[in-house]
């Protein structure tokens, strides 16, 4: 993407802390796009422990670094560790961008914005359809309003952990406008979702080499729609292992995409190059 950036004491750091971060692309996007609106900065991917995240988040600050994007599995906590917050980050429970404040960082949530825009380009998703979400953390919350956002009727979540679903769903639904939030159980998905419904993973297991979906995916309808909210280049393991079932499915690299050009207009105030930006995920696949 045209070399090495050139550093100097004037120039600005951007990053993304979560655990891991090793397999991120958002340093090579972001850097080039801050390269391609003529900024003076990088951006670097810190692995950062769950017990270190508050020292790392108030050492970042006190560095004058300008913006972060918080990953998995910080972004609940990092909310909490935030001394202002948007309605969608606060809607969410979550936050997965940090903007300088006072005092401070402000928490922002993109996720929601990237989540709704990557299921409609990448899966050209109907909206009259009903939206499924396995998983119950932070990234579970933005695409439960991700949904809501675009009309989705009927939203479900599920998941292993129904104490945690109960309470995500007496949070959020009061947040959901028209739309219905319903817990359903693991085993009774394949025969909720139909032709058309969109199941998206709002976990970690796309990560893993050994992840795979709660369900045979042979017991689901052949016109489901999968989304998995993580991404890992050439494909993360949920991704691989529906497209060998022959079922349609996109990875968190669009929901990246977007997400993280709404994080630099945010931190910068300037349209984001998007077709830079997509075109270093391509090449950094």
């Amino acid at each position: 993407m045209g070399g090495l950036v050139e550093i100097s004491a004037a120039t600005g750091l951007y990053g993304v802390i979560g655990s891991p971060v090793g397999h991120s692309l958002s340093p090579l996007m972001q850097t080039s796009a801050l390269k391609a609106l003529g900024i003076d900065a990088c951006y670097l991917a810190f692995d950062v422990g769950r017990d270190a995240l508050e020292d790392a988040l108030k050492g970042a600050y006190a560095l004058g670094v300008k913006g972060l994007n918080v990953t998995v599995p910080h972004k609940v906590a990092a909310l909490a560790l935030s001394v202002e917050a948007d309605v969608t980050a606060s809607a969410t429970g979550a936050a997965n961008t940090l903007v300088r404040a006072e005092g401070g960082w402000r928490a922002h949530n993109t996720d929601v914005e990237g989540f709704s825009g990557a299921i409609v380009r990448e899966l050209d998703f109907d909206p009259s359809a009903r939206g499924i979400v396995f998983g119950g953390g932070g990234a579970a919350r933005a695409a439960v309003l991700g949904y809501a956002s675009l009309g989705v009727k009927e939203i479900y979540v599920t998941g292993r952990n129904p104490v945690r679903l109960e309470g995500l769903v007496s949070e959020l639904s009061p947040t959901v406008g028209k739309s219905s939030l319903t817990m359903i159980p693991l085993d009774e998905v394949p025969a909720k979702a139909k032709a058309g419904d969109l199941i998206a993973s709002a976990t970690p297991l796309g990560l893993s080499p050994e992840g795979r979906w709660p369900w045979a995916l042979g017991d689901l309808d052949e016109g489901v729609l999968l989304y998995d909210m993580a991404y890992l280049p050439g494909g993360s393991s949920l991704e691989k292992e529906a497209l060998g079932a022959g079922l349609k499915v996109a990875s968190g690299l669009s929901m990246l995409l977007l997400q993280g050009a709404a994080a630099l207009w945010l931190w910068t105030g300037v349209e984001p190059p998007v077709k830079i930006m997509e075109q270093a995920l391509t090449e950094g696949e």
